[in-house]
């Protein structure tokens, strides 16, 4: 579907309509697949997701949300779309979707970050470091990065989230430096200038010459959540139930 989705769209001056990188769809070769791969690929021929409105869904996806997934509009801006929602990545009866289906908070956010199971995403053997991480960066090397972007900044303080989305991921981060602060916007600039931390969805604190990044998940978080679909497989759900959770309002239909 998102394949199908970019046709059309990009590689105007290029003798290809498609790439095989992540600026289009990631394929490493014949050499590469898997026979397990395969038969999915076999099986599923054909079908694609159509929004209500009859065109194609905007399958977006990353590795993992980290328990709760993110708005669209709130990571790339522009229209919000209604089946890129955020939402728990857990079953509705679940306590832990009971408990963060009102989005992630600056209250509740120690607590979910402290959480090691109930969503989908947490328990698969590919959890481990994706669904809850943390990272070191000393303050000589982030205060090099971001002087890379800001100059003006000197010596780097202190680190504040301005603004999050409903998954808490940051998209508006106050820098206080010895010389300026800066504003940085946007969840992957954010990112790559805190030395490329795994996500925006993290806590702070200033622990000697060094600053710690408590977070949660890989990735920007909209979409489907790679692990969490691992870990619903896992549960038996089919494939028609994952992409119903990751992309409610969706429908599956026969293109060719």
């Amino acid at each position: 579907t998102e394949l199908l989705q970019k046709i059309g769209t990009r590689h105007f001056g290029d003798p290809f309509l498609l790439c095989s990188n992540q600026h289009c769809q990631v394929y490493s070769g014949a050499g590469k697949e898997h026979p397990r791969t395969t038969r999915a690929v076999n099986q599923t021929r054909g079908q694609v997701l159509m929004s209500k409105d009859g065109t194609l869904v905007d399958a977006r996806y990353s590795a993992s949300c980290g328990g709760h997934s993110e708005d669209n509009d709130h990571i790339w801006g522009g229209k919000a779309n209604p089946i890129l929602r955020a939402s728990v990545d857990a079953n509705a009866n679940h306590t832990f979707h009971k408990r963060y289906r009102d989005g992630i908070t600056e209250v509740n956010l120690p607590r979910f970050l402290g959480e090691t199971s109930g969503a989908y995403c947490a328990n698969t053997r590919y959890s481990k470091g994706r669904f809850r991480w943390t990272r070191s960066v000393s303050v000589a090397d982030l205060s090099a990065r971001i002087a890379a972007h800001y100059p003006t900044v000197g010596t780097l303080r202190r680190i504040v989230a301005k603004k999050r989305g409903r998954s808490g991921r940051i998209s508006v981060l106050e820098l206080y430096g010895s010389r300026a602060n800066a504003i940085a916007h946007g969840d992957l600039h954010i990112r790559r200038l805190l030395g490329g931390l795994k996500s925006a969805l993290f806590t702070v604190e200033k622990q000697g010459d060094s600053f710690l990044f408590t977070g949660a998940g890989f990735g920007h978080g909209v979409g489907m959540c790679q692990v969490g679909a691992i870990g619903m497989a896992e549960q038996q759900h089919s494939f028609g139930d994952i992409l119903s959770h990751y992309y409610p309002g969706s429908r599956l239909r026969r293109l060719y």
